[in-house]
């Protein structure tokens, strides 16, 4: 197994198979174990004679090993496109317009004309090659909740860090277009069932940045409703998007020093207690739980062995 995730370390598929297979040995080496024996269900199943405790706990750290390489994966593919996709894209046509369009197009390598930013559509094709690797598997619900948690978080802390060193992207009509950008990736997880597992709850801190920048920023009520609704986000990064906020047109409201103070006043009386942060830490893992699911019972007479794997010299019982 080792060498099998070894070998096929930059494929997706291949790694959801054998992190199902490690999955699943380590699911009936418990089932079997004689700590099972005398529970619900274990009636006419043979328990294991020796302690494989040690095997077992090889295999769950196997299956840990075939988690963060399946993460990996679409980690890396992800990275180049977060950013253009969720802050630069234009998703909803025509609405920036000339006076807030969004950094320059890339150029392809070798040619003059310009490359359109990934879109969040790049972004939700990389999401759902590994939804559909890991659903040909019939991995569990709870192990695919919590790789999906821990990518949104990955694509809000980098989106938000980014938007947190950039004024191009703070206004209110790039707020707009993020917002509907995140809308995006909520419906698709939502259409998934991924948000039980906390994966829409991820976003959270990138909405709120969205709607600071869509949100009024006159008054001292203005200064309240903001810190109220920016619940999520720090002082620090409420602040830093509001010292880069730069209007793209006579119809926004520039952000004046006194609104500033407003904003500093409100902070003070939410002493929620939360540590100064600025940006986010991309790398931050979550533990993965391996959920226990013991495999439906099988009898000798039900197992198809094919010829391929050259075991034909075991006999049933």
């Amino acid at each position: 197994m080792k060498a099998a995730l070894k070998k096929h370390s930059s494929d997706v598929n291949m790694t959801a198979l054998w992190l199902k297979n490690a999955c699943l040995l380590n699911d009936l080496l418990m089932q079997h174990s004689p700590k099972k024996a005398g529970t619900p269900g274990s009636e006419g199943r043979a328990p294991l004679t020796s302690d494989l405790s040690d095997v077992s706990h090889a295999l769950s750290s196997l299956c840990i090993q075939a988690y963060q390489q399946l993460l990996s994966l679409t980690q890396a593919r992800l990275h180049p496109i977060i950013v253009p996709a969720m802050l630069e894209s234009e998703a909803i046509a025509g609405l920036t317009g000339t006076g807030g369009r969004p950094p320059a197009s890339r150029r392809r390598a070798g040619s003059s004309e310009p490359r359109d930013p990934p879109t969040v559509a790049a972004v939700l094709r990389e999401l759902g090659a590994l939804h559909g690797a890991l659903s040909r598997q019939a991995a569990p619900p709870a192990l695919t909740e919590q790789a999906f948690r821990q990518l949104t978080y990955v694509i809000a802390a980098a989106a938000l860090n980014s938007l947190l060193l950039r004024n191009d992207v703070c206004c209110w009509r790039r707020g707009l277009q993020i917002r509907y950008n995140i809308s995006v990736l909520e419906e698709w997880l939502r259409s998934h069932n991924l948000q039980a597992g906390g994966a829409v709850a991820e976003l959270e801190p990138l909405i709120q940045a969205a709607q600071l920048l869509q949100v009024g920023k006159k008054t001292e009520a203005d200064a309240e409703a903001l810190v109220e609704t920016c619940n999520v986000l720090s002082s620090q990064q409420i602040l830093k998007i509001l010292k880069l906020y730069t209007p793209q047109s006579d119809l926004e409201e520039k952000v004046t020093l006194n609104f500033i103070r407003s904003v500093l006043s409100a902070l003070k009386r939410r002493s929620d207690g939360r540590p100064p942060q600025l940006v986010m830490d991309v790398g931050h893992v979550y533990p993965v739980t391996l959920p226990y699911l013991p495999p439906p019972e099988l009898h000798a007479g039900q197992l198809d062995i094919p010829d391929a794997l050259k075991i034909s010299f075991l006999r049933r019982a």
